[in-house]
């Protein structure tokens, strides 16, 4: 029997419309990394997961090297619906959500893997998430950028050699008035202008992790690598909390369950790449240093004070310190 045309049309329409359900949803991925690096394989690891768990109804598009913008601009992109998912340094997410400046204090941690369980533990996660809910955001999990050392143009034997230098800082106060108190001259800069900055001596140095000081061939305009350990860097993977609410009920089930598990995955492919890393910049002609670190840390007791001063800050800080 043949259709009327109305009929067709009526057909036609159902059949095109067939693959744009509310559960099909493809999620936008921004951050300012190579696709190798830890960012980028924690992200495609997320994206495989939710493929799975989702039976192909949600996958994650994943976008490298800042493409959809620096990390400021992909955070303002959850807020206005250009980026979905935003990978961004924690220092960077705190000038929207002050409280979670926390993670930004100087050896706020243990070492890496102490970071790690406490960004597992349930009351750490239930904390962060309420003051990211405050200001209209969604923790997916975090990842991290890895244990950070100090890269110069002259070798840094101990904290006093940083005396007035211009070490670039993410645009965050913690860090800024941290390297203060080594005594550097802190400069914040966008990551994304910091290759050029060392080249033409606007600033003298900055801090990075093994892993993005090699990948990005740091090491070619600032030949000296101080070892101190001054922070694990903590990086939030968001949403915008209204974007989160928008997704089909189950999406979002699977998205927090893969989100916790991709986000085991990348922090231990940062420390296995952190640890990689370090033969690699010794076989690129680095100078390694190892200052004492116990100057720099009673440098920065002072500064972990100075951003202990809400009761979300005071409480956070409790329940990481008391992370075993």
């Amino acid at each position: 029997m043949k259709l009327t045309n109305l009929a067709f049309c009526i057909a036609l329409g159902a059949i095109a419309a067939a693959p744009v359900l509310a559960q099909d949803v493809t999620l936008r991925a921004s951050h300012n990394a190579n696709a190798d690096e830890p960012y980028g394989v924690g992200l495609r690891k997320m994206d495989e997961l939710l493929r799975e768990r989702t039976g192909g109804k949600a996958a994650i598009q994943v976008f490298d090297n800042a493409t959809l913008g620096d990390e400021m601009e992909s955070i303002q992109g959850t807020q206005m619906g250009t980026v979905d998912i935003a990978v961004t340094a924690n220092e960077t997410l705190a000038n929207f959500v002050p409280d979670l400046s926390v993670f930004s204090l100087p050896f706020l941690f243990a070492d890496s893997e102490q970071m790690d369980r406490a960004l597992q533990d349930p009351e750490v996660i239930a904390q962060a998430q309420d003051v990211l809910n405050a200001q209209g955001f969604h923790l997916i999990t975090f990842f991290s950028a890895g244990t950070r050392h100090v890269m110069t143009k002259q070798p840094i034997e101990e904290m006093s050699d940083l005396d007035g230098l211009k070490i670039r800082t993410m645009q965050n106060p913690a860090h800024v008035d941290t390297f203060r108190a080594f005594g550097a001259n802190p400069t914040p800069l966008a990551y994304t202008e910091l290759y050029g900055a060392l080249e033409t001596g606007v600033v003298d140095g900055a801090e990075a992790a093994n892993t993005n000081f090699y990948a990005q061939k740091f090491y070619e305009v600032a030949p000296d690598w101080a070892m101190i350990g001054w922070l694990e860097l903590v990086a939030p993977v968001i949403m915008g909390e209204a974007a989160y609410q928008a997704l089909p009920e189950d999406v979002r089930a699977a998205l927090d369950e893969v989100g916790a598990e991709a986000g085991s995955f990348q922090r231990a492919a940062y420390r296995e790449s952190d640890a990689a890393r370090e033969a690699d910049i010794e076989a690129a002609g680095v100078t390694i240093t190892r200052p004492d670190i116990q100057p720099f840390r009673d440098a920065a007791e002072g500064v972990k004070q100075n951003y202990l001063q809400s009761e979300a800050q005071q409480k956070l800080f409790e329940l990481i310190s008391n992370v075993e």
